[in-house]
């Protein structure tokens, strides 16, 4: 087995997609309509997210007083700018990025709808220096 995509439920479909595409530099890498209904892959060659248009009435989630899935974790190779370069364009930090463990930084930020999203970028040594 293997991971092969995640769906999201969009109020405004292209708005996530513009999130996805000009916030966290994912490509349109695909567009299908099924049953009348138009879907979005957003990705790269690794990632694949659908974005799928909600029906009107649709009831938002939120994730923090929820069971299930809590949020997705992506790894990036600049976590600082990828946050300034968020913020800039109106999207929710949930925090600076920190150090939860010596070899890593990791911040949240959240999508159009909601949906959380852990960013990690590895680093090589300690925060101390060691």
């Amino acid at each position: 087995m293997k991971w092969y995509h995640v769906g999201i439920k969009a109020a405004k479909s292209e708005a996530s997609v513009r999130f996805y595409r000009d916030i966290l530099g994912l490509e349109v890498i695909d567009r299908v309509e099924i049953w009348g209904k138009q879907f979005n892959f957003v990705g790269n060659d690794t990632i694949s997210i659908e974005i799928e248009q909600a029906n009107p009435g649709d009831t938002p989630s939120d994730p923090s007083s929820m069971t299930g899935l809590n949020h997705f974790s992506l790894v990036v190779d600049d976590i600082h700018a990828l946050v300034e370069q968020a913020r800039k364009k109106g999207a929710g930090v949930l925090m600076d990025p920190f150090h939860p463990r010596p070899d890593r930084l990791t911040t949240f930020i959240r999508d159009p709808d909601g949906v959380m999203i852990q960013l990690i970028q590895f680093v090589s040594k300690d925060p101390a220096g060691g």
